[in-house]
């Protein structure tokens, strides 16, 4: 049975929502927000503040005109077969959308490879790149371990490199802040203090750059503590201890807490209260995503020492900021997975695909999205981008124009104008999230049922009826693209990933159901590897030199906040203020509230800034919307002075 709700489409949270009144949008009770509550972003989620795309575009000559949706379909599969024969299947690129359905991204994975490519890959891969593949790697899957009702469960619950209580508040306040009003321990990791601090009992701020090191410190300091190490887990659970082990004894500790500017009695104090706590739970961002995933596995070998998986109150929660990233992976819509999370190398999981496609994927592993970009106009002629705009990225806006213009053909779907449609041959207005149907996987593993509560603007589609028209016309005399409604893309998927067999959409039910299914906490009894243990690794990370100078010559290091939607309205990416400690503030000559200049190489702008004891010296925030441009080259710093001084400082 379903409901008549959509999974909010803000955040990767999965909370439930309905239509109310003046266009805003009332709680449903869900898995995610189990008192039906509903944060800002989410009780705006049916507002929209852009002119909506309504009618097909196709481009003739040098000009982009609205044509009928037969016109532009057979345009679009003409060029896209054009590209292939003459260049080959992998002169294609299909870039997907953590905006989109399971479905949808299963569909646009699917036309990549029967075409003949791997050369597919969404964004939300690269988001929490260093953290799903430790876990991957060494415990088994690329997800939350468990349900953030766990966390109620929870003595201790490190917060690194995020901001939950304001990135993702639904989640906070259900799950973390109860804990801890019960007595759990909160402790925020990261060089910003800001909501989630609030509530900790400790915060650690670092150097940027240099959480490896603080999580190896905690560990050294476990394992120099009697019985502070789970012994009965470490022999029975997983292998590789020992070298761990030599390898922390051997670390240096006071230079090690020298490099990270948090001193030892904090460390000692952090480390006293996880040895003393049964259950401690990590949810981890974007802020330890550094150092080639050096944080991530340091984290886990923390975890891994005190016995921390497969037990209630207890494993790592990818805190992803998109609706659908972890479905989009499940989904296959990476280069180097099938769908279910299984390796194209993998000879038993291609067969299983093609025991359903009658055709077998590709076995080398495409592009990613990055590569990809790169690869425009030499390698890859063609590209399908679904609900993504690649032309607003960390990249030089230029080089990225060039890149997109140089492409024989780009089929882009989407809500609205945007950069990268201004570059496209041919582009198709769809729907938005609560405009359609199809199921969604939130941050925990929980796969939702979204049904359609809005009405899409006329002329639009969903992207799952685009894909479908495009796959059943490039393969006309098959029946790879023919469903007679969404359940049935969702069956399929559930027949070739392993991840999802043994369910329905009926079934899933109002609170849906976490994958795999019937299995709702990871590695209770064994981890997802080829002997049932877990890996440690030998840390490597002797972290970075940054100091606390606050030198024109050194700059200030920047720390980026979370990443707002790119396809919905968010208010909460509004605050584009630059938070700096009251003793940079002073040896820059700025104040507070003051209009400055922010600079580095790469880009140069204007910002109100924030003078706060809550960030550390020697560094500097910004949210990702407005940081993104001053990290195009390989600077992380940048320089900040007042607007009547800044060509002086400049000069």
């Amino acid at each position: 049975m379903v409901d008549d709700s959509s999974v909010c489409p803000r955040c990767g949270v999965g909370c439930r929502l309905a239509p109310a009144a003046a266009s805003r949008a009332r709680g449903v009770v869900g898995p995610a927000n189990p008192e039906g509550r509903l944060c800002s972003s989410g009780i705006a989620a049916y507002d929209t503040d852009r002119e909506r795309l309504t009618k097909p575009i196709v481009r003739h000559g040098g000009d982009q005109r609205t044509v009928s949706w037969e016109t532009a379909y057979d345009h679009a599969v003409d060029r896209l077969l054009a590209v292939r024969d003459d260049h080959g299947s992998d002169a294609l690129a299909f870039l997907g959308a953590p905006h989109c359905t399971n479905e949808e991204n299963y569909l646009l994975q699917k036309l990549a490879r029967l075409l003949g490519t791997n050369n597919v890959d969404n964004r939300a891969r690269a988001c929490h790149a260093s953290m799903t593949r430790a876990l991957a790697d060494r415990v088994g899957w690329a997800a939350t371990t468990n349900p953030l009702s766990d966390l109620l469960d929870s003595d201790v619950i490190l917060v690194a490199g995020a901001n939950p209580a304001e990135r993702q508040p639904v989640a906070f306040n259900s799950f973390v802040r109860p804990a801890v009003n019960a007595g759990a321990t909160l402790v925020h990791i990261d060089p910003v203090g800001n909501r989630t601090t609030r509530l900790a009992s400790h915060h650690l701020a670092p150097r940027p750059g240099t959480d490896a090191l603080v999580f190896a410190l905690l560990s050294a300091t476990i394992l120099d503590k009697p019985n502070s190490v789970d012994t009965a887990f470490v022999a029975e659970r997983t292998r590789g201890y020992e070298a761990f082990a030599d390898s922390i004894g051997a670390l240096d500790r006071r230079e090690a807490a020298t490099t990270t500017g948090i001193d030892t009695a904090t460390i000692e104090t952090v480390a006293e209260r996880i040895a003393e706590a049964d259950r401690v739970a990590a949810l981890v961002g974007t802020g330890i995503e550094h150092n080639d995933g050096d944080a991530a596995n340091a984290l886990l070998n923390l975890l891994l020492a005190t016995g921390n998986l497969g037990r209630p109150g207890t494993g790592v929660y990818v805190l992803r900021g998109l609706v659908n990233e972890q479905g989009a992976t499940d989904a296959g819509c990476v280069p180097d997975w099938l769908p279910g999370q299984q390796p194209v190398t993998d000879h038993a999981a291609r067969a299983r695909v093609a025991d359903e496609w009658g055709v077998e994927p590709p076995r080398t592993p495409g592009k990613t999205a990055g590569e990809l970009l790169e690869s425009f106009g030499r390698e890859v002629h063609g590209a399908v981008v679904v609900g993504e705009n690649p032309a607003v990225s960390k990249r030089d806006a230029d080089w990225l124009d060039a890149r997109l213009a140089s492409l024989e053909t780009l089929i882009v779907c989407d809500l609205v104008a945007s950069r990268t449609t201004r570059h496209a041959d041919v582009v198709f207005p769809v729907a938005a999230g609560t405009e359609k149907t199809g199921t969604i996987t939130n941050l925990d593993r929980h796969v939702q049922h979204s049904e359609l509560t809005a009405e899409p603007p006329s002329g639009t589609r969903s992207d799952r009826r685009v894909l479908c028209e495009l796959g059943a016309r490039c393969f006309p005399d098959e029946t790879h693209f023919r469903y007679d409604d969404t359940s049935e893309i969702f069956d399929e998927l559930t027949r070739v990933a392993p991840t999802h067999t043994g369910i329905t959409v009926d079934e899933l039910g109002v609170a849906g159901r976490q994958w795999p299914f019937g299995e709702a906490r990871l590695y209770e009894t064994a981890f997802a590897t080829s002997d049932g243990r877990a890996v440690f690794t030998t840390p490597t990370a002797q972290g970075d030199r940054n100091t606390d100078s606050v030198d024109d010559d050194d700059g200030l290091s920047l720390v980026v906040g979370g990443r707002a939607s790119e396809i919905e309205s968010d208010p909460s990416g509004s605050d584009a203020r630059l938070r700096i400690h009251p003793d940079d503030a002073a040896a820059y000559g700025v104040v507070d509230a003051e209009t400055v200049r922010v600079s580095n190489r790469a880009a140069d702008r204007e910002t109100r800034i924030e003078i706060t004891e809550r960030i550390r010296p020697g560094t500097v925030y910004l949210p990702a919307s407005v940081a993104d441009v001053f990290l195009r080259g390989e600077e992380s710093t940048v320089r900040v002075a007042p607007v009547s001084t800044a060509s002086d400082r400049s000069g």
